[in-house]
């Protein structure tokens, strides 16, 4: 792409770790500069470094603004959520990258006594999504929800009988996370579904294994440079010839084939919309008529 691909963009959204691919994405980011960048941690902390290392070759043009969003704290969600609709009527894209892996302990969301993976993985992004649609949905090219998975998600399907592992009594770490990580594929489909109509596109991003935080290469994954990873965001993020591939899996820097059934299915992601709108306690209705079709946002309080 050249920098015209992506220089009218109004607003850019990431949920950023330090030692996420999101961490290298702000510097090529920076190379075809949107008017707002609006970059998420939970601790700001995290996001001081990012700015400073970004902010002396950003264009003077772009303003960069740090967000405090706690993903596994729906209050906090929400309120992180206002912030981007009161700096802007418009955001490009937002990309959903926050994650936690391999928690050994069961530990739940208080007071939803949601799984954390779940939690932080998958709910908070949901919740956080839907509440900057209409932003998305006012972009001059088709607003994009990026959501970051990894290939965990071959190893389970949403556990929709028993998503908090019997209260931890059945609890597995890996698991816990695999099924968060389906749930992000899910969510793509999802709203590709609901909102495709409306222009709105979505994909799930396995960048692939890459460094660990000390910068050594994981010896367990078959790793990738920041590079490598980064590109499958940039593709998902801005490549206008994505299009018609609207709530499909992107890995390697290519759309990804063989994803299993359990991870790209229309039924499971409709199933998987509804039991979250009930744990965050409020539905997101995108209709026309009685179909999930035109995007017509409608809130209701459950």
């Amino acid at each position: 792409m050249t920098s015209k691909d992506t220089s009218d963009e109004a607003t850019k959204l990431a949920n950023l770790e330090k030692t996420s691919a999101n961490w290298d994405l702000t510097s090529d980011v920076r190379s075809t500069p949107p008017k707002l960048l609006i970059l998420a941690s939970r601790r700001l902390s995290a996001i001081t470094p990012v700015i400073e290392s970004i902010t002396p070759t950003a264009s003077p043009d772009t303003k960069i603004i740090p967000l405090e969003l706690d993903l596994a704290s729906l209050s906090s969600v929400r309120k992180a959520a206002a912030e981007p609709l009161n700096l802007t009527p418009v955001v490009d894209v937002l990309i959903n990258n926050a994650a936690v892996m391999m928690l050994q302990e069961y530990t739940t969301t208080t007071p939803e006594g949601i799984e954390m993976h779940m939690a932080i993985n998958h709910v908070g992004h949901f919740l956080f999504t839907n509440l900057v649609i209409p932003a998305l949905l006012k972009a001059p090219q088709p607003g994009r929800v990026v959501n970051v998975t990894s290939a965990a998600y071959f190893a389970s399907p949403v556990r929709f009988d028993n998503l908090n592992f019997k209260d931890g009594s059945e609890y597995e770490p890996f698991l816990a996370y695999a099924q968060s990580k389906t749930a992000n594929l899910l969510f793509s489909v999802g709203l590709a579904r609901k909102l495709g109509g409306r222009g709105l596109l979505s994909f799930g991003v396995d960048p692939g294994g890459w460094r660990l935080e000390d910068g050594s290469p994981n010896p367990a994954i078959p790793w990738k440079t920041a590079a490598q990873s980064v590109a499958s965001y940039i593709i998902a993020g801005f490549d206008p010839d994505t299009k018609d591939h609207n709530g499909e899996t992107i890995a390697a820097g290519d759309f990804a084939q063989g994803v299993p059934p359990h991870a790209k299915d229309p039924e499971a992601a409709d199933k998987l919309w509804a039991l979250i709108e009930k744990l965050v306690g409020q539905e997101f209705g995108y209709w026309f008529g009685s179909k999930y079709q035109a995007g017509v946002a409608g809130y209701r309080t459950l």
